[in-house]
């Protein structure tokens, strides 16, 4: 199916949302062009599988892929319950959390009864997803783009470090990356035939990326601004208004589900009710470093570093001509700009790259009309004489960062967390209540932060608590005790300095049973209540 709809040819359907290039063969391995675009994708989704049996580590992301396979580990050994994700540091409690609609975890887990639990298969789950939104993104591609801009586009998309990176992680960024694309795919339908079947699909693959992640619904933005241009009559249709209230009923239904989750049990990925705040603010707004973190992320995480001039010749030209791709790219990055202040927080910050896997398919159209007028250049100038052997230079250099990032997730980066983890095991029993500290703070510069530290509960499959850097106190540690915590594991000895109050507490409350200095992590076992050390 997916190949087929890469091979798809789309002709054009009578508005100015559509191109007609009589030049554009049928099919992507109609010319060399198209044969080399195919051929990119296969090479990135080779190696994309090559990743997935690799380790679970990458700087940055492997807090977010141990929670989202601890809740899929969760989903597979506690009865596959939807609507009822789990953590594993929910301290005594069955740790049902509020987070995003948990389709890719539950999909993981049901391959799980099968095959059994696979850092592969789930990985694979993510990188099916990628591939749907390749396969979108080329549809959308063809029809707004020259025949051979869509080509060089195509391959801009896969040679792109963000389809390395997120094609394989075990996040949801590939999952609502397919349902985003699709739902831009349908409305460019719907702009160029006005059929409602299309405005209905637009608002289905819209409500479903937004129940996979709500950050998605600047989508939103994307479309007005999109219409506006193409079609602003349209804009007087009830219809429109249907379909954008429709889509928005699952998403809420949903978050109030999980608020929900959180006012019982107090779990929270900190989507809608508290727990931490992922939106900027003024002071944010006015750092230099909001403006270099954003502007880092999108040059090293999407563009490739080399698809930034690319990008930015394919932006001249496009306002100078004003193609049928136009008004697109502009709603995209308008909106882009809005979302990305609002999340100020989390999207200038290493924390957050994830959160530009939506600037992907606008800088994969914009660089793929740069290097279509680059080629074309080359070629009055009689530049290219070897065609084949130039293109493969540009998409090596374009391929570039996404081959750092391969590198990179290859190898092990658990440290600590796997020393730890492989620790804690040893010293305890499965049903064993642990506190596990973390360097992160309950909050952060003024505002509520998520510090769960996820990794070590999800390497050494343990349950309990997770304690925040600033809550490192004696009351609050006895506590957990009370309610049944039976060991402590520090993975930064820092965090619990010699001489210190809570120091001093572990030496009557607890035993030591493995060091830092000799074991590579701080684990203490909690005394029993009411029993003496």
């Amino acid at each position: 199916m997916i190949v087929q709809a890469f091979h798809a040819h789309n002709t054009a359907e009578g508005t100015t949302s559509s191109v007609r290039d009589e030049n554009h063969p049928a099919t992507l391995r109609g010319d060399m062009l198209g044969r080399a675009a195919l051929a990119v994708v296969g090479v990135m989704t080779v190696l994309s599988v090559v990743r997935a049996f690799g380790p679970l580590t990458y700087p940055g992301d492997i807090w977010r892929q141990s929670d989202t396979a601890t809740i899929a580990r969760n989903f597979a050994d506690n009865g596959l319950m939807l609507f009822f994700p789990q953590i594993n540091w929910g301290g005594a409690g069955p740790g049902y959390v509020e987070t995003e609609f948990p389709l890719m975890p539950w999909l993981s887990a049901l391959l799980y009864q099968v095959f059994g639990e696979q850092v592969w298969l789930r990985r694979l789950v993510s990188l099916a997803f990628m591939l749907v939104a390749t396969a979108a993104f080329w549809q959308l591609a063809s029809r707004l783009l020259p025949a051979r801009a869509a080509r060089w586009a195509l391959i801009a998309f896969a040679v792109s470090p963000a389809f390395m990176r997120y094609g394989t992680a075990f996040m949801p960024e590939a999952t609502v990356l397919a349902f985003y694309l699709l739902a831009l795919v349908a409305f460019q339908r719907w702009l160029a035939q006005d059929r409602g079947r299309w405005l209905v699909g637009a608002a289905a693959a819209t409500s479903m990326a937004a129940l996979v992640k709500p950050t998605s619904l600047h989508i939103g933005l994307v479309m007005l601004v999109w219409l506006l241009i193409s079609a602003r009559q349209r804009l007087r249709r009830p219809s429109l208004y249907v379909a954008g209230v429709a889509a928005l009923v699952a998403p809420a239904l949903w978050l109030r589900h999980a608020s929900g989750l959180y006012t019982e049990y107090g779990n929270t990925f900190g989507v809608i009710s508290g727990g931490d705040n992922k939106f900027g603010n003024l002071r944010i707004w006015l750092s230099p470093e909001f403006y270099l973190g954003n502007l880092r992320s999108e040059v090293f995480f999407v563009y490739g570093f080399v698809g930034v001039p690319l990008a930015v010749l394919g932006a001249w030209w496009l306002w100078r001509h004003r193609g049928p791709v136009f008004p697109l790219v502009v709603a995209g990055l308008l909106a882009l700009g809005v979302y990305y202040f609002a999340v100020g927080r989390y999207s200038g910050s290493d924390m957050g790259i994830q959160y530009h896997v939506y600037s992907l398919p606008y800088a994969a159209l914009l660089t793929g009309l740069g290097l279509q007028r680059v080629w074309q250049w080359l070629r009055r100038a009689g530049s290219v004489r070897r065609p084949g052997a130039v293109a493969g230079v540009v998409v090596a250099l374009l391929a570039a960062q996404s081959v750092n990032v391969f590198q990179a997730a290859m190898r092990d980066q658990g440290g600590r967390f796997q020393v730890c983890a492989t620790q804690l095991r040893e010293v305890t029993a499965p049903g064993d209540r642990v506190v596990i500290s973390t360097t992160s703070p309950s909050v952060d510069a003024g505002v509520a932060n998520n510090w769960q530290e996820p990794v070590i509960f999800f390497m050494a499959d343990r349950k309990g608590w997770s304690l925040a850097a600033d809550r490192h106190d004696p009351a609050v540690l006895a506590e957990q005790q009370r309610l049944g915590a039976r060991f402590f594991v520090v993975n930064d000895p820092r965090l619990v300095p010699a001489g210190g109050p809570l120091a001093m507490w572990l030496t009557t409350h607890a035993a030591q049973v493995r060091s830092s200095a000799v074991n590579g992590c701080g684990i203490w076992a909690l005394n029993t209540p009411g029993r003496a050390a």
